[in-house]
């Protein structure tokens, strides 16, 4: 039987624990940044932005009734918070957990196995939401036909990924390339879901566009909230529609400016039902 060198195991596990840690930082910085630039636009205290999990689960919060019908950060925390939190403290536990080689075949392979086990069905789990929450997530930013095609090209690569091994596994050069040209599109996809988000904040505070006003669920029915939302075409912010106001020099228009905005907004929004 293959005996296990404990230094060698020692090593192994020290180098995955740092290689998880670059991750987990490289992923906190880009969520932080990109976090304080959503709630900037939906008028959420930036400060709330550094904090891990809470940061993407309140800009779903914020989807909610605006583009959305549910709160989808329910679902984040689900399949995501918690799985990390997991993985984390088992890769921390086998650090420090003292291996030999007689113990780990005694006591911690069957153990090991069904946490493999585990890991595999989250991990099933967690990709069919990735891919269901990066419509979610990005959908109501990318309001252009390019952006929208870089979001589809980022989801097929996404379902790609989870058969790859599967599709690839006669041919290492095919996925060798795969796994590079994924990753060189992720890098892609982050830099332009970080222009979207920053290009709306300037719409935003240039005044030229205003955040979609979130639904009242006490007053409208399930279809009306439905009918609404699809009527706004998924978009976090609309044009503010001036009908004929830029006639009016600064100052001059006779009705006050921000009550205005906000009845026109209201009318953008708004659907008669027959």
């Amino acid at each position: 039987m293959f005996e296990i060198d404990e230094h060698l195991l020692s090593q192994i596990l020290a180098i995955a624990l740092i290689v998880f840690f670059i991750i987990v930082i490289f992923g906190y910085i880009i969520t932080a940044i990109f976090s304080k630039i959503m709630f900037d636009i939906l008028g959420v205290k930036a400060g709330l932005a550094f904090i891990p999990y809470y940061n993407t689960y309140r800009i779903y919060k914020e989807y909610k009734g605006r583009v959305w019908k549910k709160n989808w950060g329910i679902a984040y925390i689900i399949t995501f918070m918690i799985p990390m939190m997991v993985i984390g403290g088992f890769v921390f536990a086998l650090i420090n957990f003292p291996l030999t080689s007689g113990k780990f075949y005694e006591e911690f392979a069957p153990t090991l196995i069904l946490v493999l086990v585990v890991l595999i069905i989250a991990g099933l789990v967690i990709s069919v939401f990735n891919f269901i929450l990066l419509f979610i997530t990005y959908l109501p930013i990318f309001d252009t036909k390019g952006r929208r095609i870089v979001l589809y090209i980022q989801a097929g690569l996404t379902v790609l990924s989870m058969f790859s091994t599967f599709i690839f596994q006669d041919n290492s050069t095919l996925s060798n390339i795969f796994l590079l040209f994924e990753f060189a599109f992720n890098i892609i996809f982050i830099v332009v879901y970080f222009v979207a988000a920053t290009d709306i904040r300037a719409r935003v505070r240039s005044g030229k566009y205003v955040l979609q006003e979130k639904l009242d669920y006490n007053n409208l029915n399930s279809y009306e909230i439905d009918s609404i939302l699809k009527a706004r075409d998924r978009k976090l912010v609309v044009p503010v529609m001036y009908n004929g106001m830029d006639n009016y020099p600064m100052g001059d228009y006779p009705y006050p400016m921000n009550n205005y905005q906000t009845n026109n907004n209201e009318e953008v929004n708004r659907i008669e039902y027959v």
